[in-house]
């Protein structure tokens, strides 16, 4: 059987981790998958995790001896799918066993989807929290607004889109940190999203202290806080091609300008628990101004990571998810959270 949905697992040095992420894609109870474990020249005991599940059917696996770059992975990823669909699962992450039929269906009934997400839990240690999602059809120009406005989350996991586009988007720059965004921001604009409410996929955002090595959150704030105003800027561009109206510009030009500076905040937070040293952050606080603004989020976040110490700051971020962890489960969840 010819797969339609291509799951691509990219590992390095997560011997650890792996096993669970390939369990969770073998697991799908879709017939109509395939899953791909590239190895990218692991030198820990990945390479014999990934071995124990040579011979299992639907899964290839690849072995790289040489590290390359994560858009070069990526790009390797995209051309070795053999399904019409793909989605990249990192391989701390997982996926529920429905994930592949729930997304192909409603591919299945709205073919003029340009990509479709489902509901995903972002895990904070041992506390996931459910990201914001929308209705299960809306425009491109929508998805876009309320990505920006707070009012949508997508993990990469949880995103599938076409093989053939992400060829056609493709090559992700070298000089670009988010891949993830690089592909969705331009997939909403060629036609419109959907969306699984329900959670089938799960993120590993934050993993115990001596695991803590999530990519995302190794990098610096202002190599953040640039790209991130780089993908907002490209994102209003394109809505100005459009020839979007004069209020959905001015709402997402004011929009963008608190996301980016928002997120960078939140950088400080993530590269201070991961160990960076005050006095290293506030090193980048020059570079990172022009990227800030006057808000109470981004003061506060700022702040925190500016002054408090690490475990502090860690104990505080693991209060913020069990509320906000509450507060969506019982839907009340509310924009800007």
């Amino acid at each position: 059987m010819t797969p339609r949905l291509t799951i691509a697992i990219p590992t390095l040095n997560r011997a650890k981790l792996v096993g669970r992420a390939i369990e969770s894609a073998l697991a799908q109870t879709s017939p109509e998958i395939e899953v791909i474990v590239s190895d990218n020249g692991s030198t820990d005991g990945t390479a014999a995790i990934v071995q124990r599940y040579a011979g299992r059917s639907r899964l290839r696996i690849f072995r790289h001896p040489v590290t390359m770059s994560a858009a070069k992975h990526g790009q390797f990823l995209f051309e070795q799918a053999q399904g019409e669909f793909f989605v990249g699962l990192s391989d701390d992450d997982f996926l529920e066993p429905e994930f592949a039929a729930e997304v192909l269906a409603m591919f299945d009934q709205h073919p003029e989807l340009s990509f479709v997400y489902t509901g995903c839990a972002v895990h904070y240690e041992e506390c996931p929290v459910p990201a914001v999602v929308g209705p299960p059809i809306e425009s491109g120009a929508g998805f876009l607004a309320a990505h920006y406005a707070d009012q949508r989350e997508v993990s990469w996991c949880a995103c599938v889109s076409r093989v053939r586009d992400l060829l056609d988007l493709g090559p992700q720059p070298e000089n670009r940190i988010l891949g993830d965004m690089f592909f969705w921001t331009k997939l909403a604009r060629r036609g419109p999203v959907g969306c699984v409410a329900r959670v089938l996929s799960h993120y590993i955002l934050l993993r115990p202290k001596d695991q803590n090595d999530n990519i995302s959150h190794g990098t610096s704030a202002p190599e953040w806080a640039r790209e991130s105003r780089l993908l907002a800027d490209e994102v209003i561009a394109a809505a100005r091609q459009a020839a979007a109206n004069d209020l959905y510009m001015s709402r997402l030009r004011a929009d963008c300008r608190l996301h980016v500076a928002r997120s960078t905040a939140n950088q400080f937070v993530w590269t201070r628990i991961r160990g960076v040293s005050a006095a290293k952050a506030w090193s980048w606080v020059p570079d990172c101004l022009p990227y800030l603004c006057w808000d109470a989020a981004v003061l506060t976040r700022l702040g925190a990571a500016l002054v408090l110490p690490r475990g502090v700051l860690h104990t505080l971020v693991m209060k913020g998810a069990g509320k906000l962890a509450k507060i969506r489960a019982n839907g009340q969840d509310h924009a800007r959270s």
